[in-house]
């Protein structure tokens, strides 16, 4: 994507189909699966170290994107690396370790991310004292969470049964990522849980 980009010298054309959809939103949350730096070098084929330019954040900004950083991918360039997308991202709405809020009008929304691939023993019980937190502190609770094994069509039952427990602690609404395949979805409680939105702009 990056390379295509350079090459047109064109860093809003991955968004060009969707761009008149992602502006009738008020925010469009997405996992960002890798940091964004300054001289970001090109891809090598085969390996598994991502980067962005830096140029993609205009368009991150202009399409209102909130985007969750944590993810297995997002310290392919070190700390140094994560702390740089941090900065670059600036004004956007973005969250790693944090707790992230945003209103609109008079409906405030509070986002919550943890990534079970680069700490697969994270603990449930404290994911869980987090949702419950700072759940009364916002009309909407979203929890981004990076988990599950990739290519399956169906979420395993740890993350289902992990799902409801989020929901029943105080979660609203659970956005799955990693397996980079759509995966089933339910309502819980009234409450969206998506396993898995597979991927949106991602060059695989």
């Amino acid at each position: 994507i990056t390379s295509i980009a350079r090459a047109q010298n064109d860093f809003n054309y991955s968004f060009s189909e969707v761009s008149s959809w992602l502006l009738t939103h008020d925010f469009n949350l997405a996992n960002l699966e890798s940091p964004i730096i300054k001289n970001c070098p090109p891809g090598l084929t085969g390996t598994f170290t991502f980067c962005g330019d830096d140029r993609f954040i205009p368009p991150l900004s202009k399409y209102n994107f909130v985007l969750n950083l944590n993810n297995n991918h997002i310290l392919n360039y070190g700390k140094n690396g994560l702390i740089q997308t941090q900065n670059l991202l600036n004004d956007i709405p973005h969250f790693y370790n944090n707790f992230l809020t945003k209103t609109v009008g008079d409906i405030s929304f509070g986002f919550l991310g943890f990534d079970f691939i680069t700490y697969p023993g994270l603990d449930k019980n404290e994911i869980l004292t987090k949702i419950k937190k700072y759940d009364s502190s916002v009309d909407y609770l979203i929890i981004s969470i990076h988990w599950g094994n990739e290519y399956l069509p169906k979420a395993e039952t740890w993350r289902i049964n992990l799902a409801h427990d989020m929901v029943n602690a105080g979660a609203d609404i659970i956005h799955g990522h990693h397996p980079h395949v759509w995966q089933n979805y339910e309502i819980y409680k009234d409450k969206p849980i998506f396993y898995s939105f597979g991927n949106f702009i991602f060059d695989q």
